[in-house]
């Protein structure tokens, strides 16, 4: 049945269901949903990311999902020598997977979409919230200093060239006169701009300036001044509203094995923990595989120097540092909470 109250704001949200992109997504909206309960939310994204997002069955409230076609063949097996396989069906398949999805949507609620909010990967929102004439918030999943070098790629291609000299440090680049070329993410200055994952992070870095805004999971005092004025200059609607681990804690019951409870009962500088995020889950025999990779790869030095060492000590407060700003970017006052007040009031005023 149609919606009969046609004012209420309706919001298409657009994911990206590789990773742990979706995650971050889903926590953004459900903020959303709890500052704003006159919204709607329809969530797109795969079956087999949705299965995982939503693994009770149930849903959240005001947020409901929808599946979007994967682009995979029928009878489709992955394949661990093509890992990147699966995304490109997915991209050869949109944006007709998410435009077919959000027209049944609107038929049978009968309320069109006010604003799209998407990953910052889905860069085609841009087009689609263009024709409707609604907002574009996309979300940079990670801190900015990933995105400024998306945003930059020409620039760095120019100044690098193509497979450049990989020991070369990026002296020209404010906040980045440490980094080398070699440790640009894959595909910034190697390889063409015209297929793929490289493709997709080009246009990324071309399109996000048409966004009302372009919120990030981080926060500003992560970065030197001169990183956060040079994102202003490139997006000057770039807003840190997080880090969501602080914004959007998990539920209770997402340590369900009892891993936290295990490690606070251990000795202070103990314990290495290792994550794989939120949405990868490896089997035990893998898991025993990389135990025992570790071992014989000699990680006990590098434990060592970690948790033993004048070194590891000194990264410990630096960490200590980082971990009490992001707390204070998230209090009532803090940077992070006001420039998440700037994006819901881009929201309302749709």
């Amino acid at each position: 049945m149609p919606e009969t109250k046609t004012s209420r704001k309706h919001i298409a949200v657009l994911a990206f269901p590789f990773g742990t992109h979706a995650a971050p997504l889903l926590s953004f909206v459900r903020r959303i949903s709890e500052a704003a309960s006159d919204v709607k939310f329809s969530f797109f994204n795969t079956a087999q990311s949705n299965a995982l997002l939503f693994s009770n069955g149930g849903e959240f409230e005001r947020v409901k999902f929808h599946d979007v076609e994967s682009g995979l063949p029928d009878g489709y097996v992955f394949s661990k020598s093509h890992p990147n396989e699966p995304v490109e069906y997915f991209l050869k398949a949109t944006p007709g997977n998410f435009e077919r999805a959000m027209e049944i949507v609107v038929a049978e609620t009968g309320v069109e979409f006010s604003c799209l909010i998407s990953d910052a990967f889905i860069w085609f929102a841009a087009e689609m919230a263009e024709k409707r004439r609604v907002p574009w918030i996309p979300l940079w999943t990670s801190a900015s200093r990933s995105l400024l070098v998306h945003l930059d790629t020409d620039n760095l291609r120019e100044r690098l060239g193509i497979n450049g000299p990989g020991e070369q440090t990026l002296v020209f680049f404010p906040g980045f006169s440490s980094i080398r070329a070699m440790d640009l993410p894959e595909g910034t200055i190697s390889g063409p701009l015209d297929e793929g994952v490289p493709v997709l992070l080009h246009k990324v870095g071309q399109i996000l300036p048409k966004a009302a805004a372009v919120a990030s999971n981080s926060f500003e005092e992560i970065d030197l001044p001169d990183v956060n004025t040079l994102m202003k200059s490139r997006l000057p609607n770039f807003l840190n509203i997080g880090p969501f681990t602080l914004t959007s804690p998990p539920p209770p019951d997402s340590d369900k094995n009892g891993c936290l409870e295990w490690l606070e009962k251990r000795e202070k500088l103990s314990v290495a923990y290792i994550s794989f995020g939120s949405m990868i889950q490896l089997p035990p025999p893998e898991l025993t595989a990389l135990a025992e990779a570790l071992e014989a790869s000699g990680a006990i030095k590098a434990l060592e120097v970690i948790l033993c060492s004048e070194q590891g000590k000194i990264m410990r407060e630096k960490i200590a540092v980082l971990k009490q700003l992001a707390f204070q970017a998230v209090e009532s006052e803090g940077s992070s909470t006001a420039n998440f007040k700037t994006v819901m009031e881009v929201i309302t005023k749709t």
